[in-house]
């Protein structure tokens, strides 16, 4: 099985509460018929049949893990309080 990948700049999280002080690199795959979309800072994927559907639903899943993260950051573990700070660093709310 052949696979291509690509890194590309994601420049909006196409949410209305909240918008990028800069880009999110994020890491295109191109498997098969699939697309899988996945930030490794923060362990986040998704999976789709387009480079679009895979990134829409990475964003997603970013503002879902971002939005769990800081409900509660004190009974956080050492890995979800470093993406907590990593995404604290790019993402703003409006």
């Amino acid at each position: 099985i052949e696979r291509k990948y690509r890194i590309v700049p994601v420049n909006s999280l196409r949410h209305p509460k909240y918008y990028l002080r800069s880009p999110l690199y994020i890491t295109l795959e191109f498997a098969e018929d699939q697309v899988i979309a996945s930030l490794d800072d923060v362990e986040a994927f998704s999976c789709a049949d387009t480079e679009f559907e895979a990134t829409s639903q990475l964003c997603e899943e970013i503002v879902q893990l971002y939005e769990d993260l800081i409900e509660d950051p004190e009974n956080l573990g050492q890995l979800p309080r470093k993406w907590l700070a990593y995404l604290k660093e790019v993402i703003e709310c409006k």
